[in-house]
């Protein structure tokens, strides 16, 4: 991957991978990452996956991604643990995250107030949460 690719034929820079946002998917189910990542690189995004909370914990501290979306019901480290463990490394409040669960028994008063900058319930509409993500990325 280049960082600056050619110039076009106008003579203008087109835009490298490097300066897309980042966003990053930490949900177990695997048929939904994969729409969700082509859906987001059609949009633009440059997406990272993550199956479960630790490969999502590690995934951020390698990639500093620019949004984070969150499943919460996950087998091993689920979206509850992550939530705990970025308060626990300080990391909790420097990315904005989007909770996107279908298992929002839990008042999402109690979610926004474990770290999370805001909830979408599954099933979601694609624009939406692309919107979403453009609104919070900085």
């Amino acid at each position: 991957m280049s960082h600056v690719q050619p110039q076009d034929p106008d003579g203008e820079k087109r835009v490298a991978d490097v300066d897309r946002k980042r966003v990053l998917v930490i949900d177990d189910d695997l048929p939904l990452r994969g729409m969700l990542a082509a859906a987001l690189r059609q949009a633009g995004f440059q997406v990272l996956l993550a199956g479960d909370g630790d490969e999502g914990h590690r995934a951020l501290t390698l990639h500093r991604p620019d949004v984070i979306l969150l499943d919460l019901a996950m087998p091993g480290a689920n979206g509850w643990d992550f939530l705990q463990r970025l308060k626990e490394t300080g990391h909790l409040g420097t990315v904005p995250i989007i909770v996107v669960s279908a298992h929002l028994h839990v008042e999402p008063k109690a979610i926004l107030q474990l770290g999370a900058t805001a909830i979408l319930p599954k099933p979601f509409n694609l624009p939406e949460l692309i919107d979403l993500i453009e609104h919070l990325s900085p």
